[in-house]
C-alpha cells in the first residue's frame, strides 16, 4: 500500500534558473561594504567552479551548505566571510532566480494530499526549494520539506531516502519517489527500497512507471497501488 509520495523539486515540481552574472554583480557590491573588492566576472567564474566542486562532492555522498558554497568560491580569491554574510548572499540567489511551476500543481497536490502524505526531497545547498514552495502557497500540502544540505547527504545516497521515510513514519516500500533524474531520483529511491516514478522527457529508456506530465500522477499511483 502506498502511503507517501516524495517529490524532487527542480525539473519535477518546477523549472528554475539562476542568472549568475546578475547575482555575482550584487554579491560584489555587497562585499564592498566588508572591504572586499572582487571582479564580478572573476566571482562568476569561481561560482561555476564551485558548482563543479559540489557535483564532485556528490560522487562521494557529500553535500555543501550555503556557507561552504560561497566560501569555497570566495576562497579562490583568498577571502572568507561569516555565516551572517553568506545568509545574505543566499537570499540574493533566491531573489534573482527564475521559477516556473508545473502545470496544475495546486490541483495535483491538493488531490494527492487527500490520500497520501507528501514530502519534498531536493538536492539543494540553499533554502530556495522550501522557500519557493512556501512563498507560493504550495508548502501547506507537504508533511516534510527536506533539502540535502540539512544532513549533508545528497541523492542518490540511500541514507537520505531512509531519512525521509523515517520522518514520514512509513516503510520504504510504502513510499514513491517522483523525479526527473534517472540516477539521483529513480535509481537512488530503488536502491533504498522505495518505489519510483520518472518524469519522462520522452527520451528515457526507463522501463518502469513514468509520466510526461505531473497531472498524470494520481491515476498512475492508483494503478501501482493494486
Amino acid at each position: 500500500m502506498i502511503r507517501a509520495v516524495i517529490f524532487d523539486f527542480g525539473g519535477t515540481l518546477a523549472k528554475t534558473s539562476t542568472p549568475w552574472d546578475t547575482v555575482s554583480n550584487r554579491i560584489a557590491e555587497r562585499l564592498e561594504y566588508e572591504d572586499i573588492k572582487i571582479d564580478p566576472v572573476d566571482l562568476e567564474e569561481a561560482i561555476n567552479e564551485t558548482i563543479e566542486y559540489r557535483y564532485q562532492h556528490h560522487q562521494l555522498g557529500l553535500e555543501l551548505d550555503s556557507y561552504q558554497f560561497f566560501n569555497h568560491a570566495l576562497g579562490k580569491m583568498e577571502y572568507n566571510v561569516p555565516v551572517d554574510i553568506t545568509d545574505e548572499l543566499e537570499q540574493m540567489v533566491y531573489e534573482e532566480g527564475y521559477v516556473s511551476f508545473a502545470e496544475n500543481l495546486e490541483e495535483v497536490l491538493m488531490n494527492l494530499s487527500e490520500e497520501y502524505m507528501l514530502a519534498l526531497l531536493s538536492n539543494a545547498w540553499l533554502e530556495a526549494p522550501r522557500q519557493l514552495l512556501r512563498d507560493h502557497g504550495y508548502g501547506r500540502w507537504f508533511k516534510a520539506l527536506i533539502c540535502s544540505y540539512d544532513i549533508g547527504i545528497p541523492k542518490p545516497d540511500p541514507r537520505i531516502f531512509r531519512h525521509t521515510v523515517d520522518l514520514l513514519g512509513v516503510h520504504p516500500q510504502e513510499a514513491v519517489m517522483v523525479g526527473d533524474s534517472l540516477e539521483a531520483d529513480i535509481k537512488g529511491a530503488l536502491g533504498a527500497g522505495l518505489q519510483a516514478v520518472l518524469i519522462d522527457d520522452g527520451f528515457s529508456d526507463w522501463g518502469g512507471p513514468k509520466i510526461m506530465e505531473l497531472s498524470e500522477l494520481p491515476d498512475l499511483l492508483h494503478s501501482m497501488d493494486v
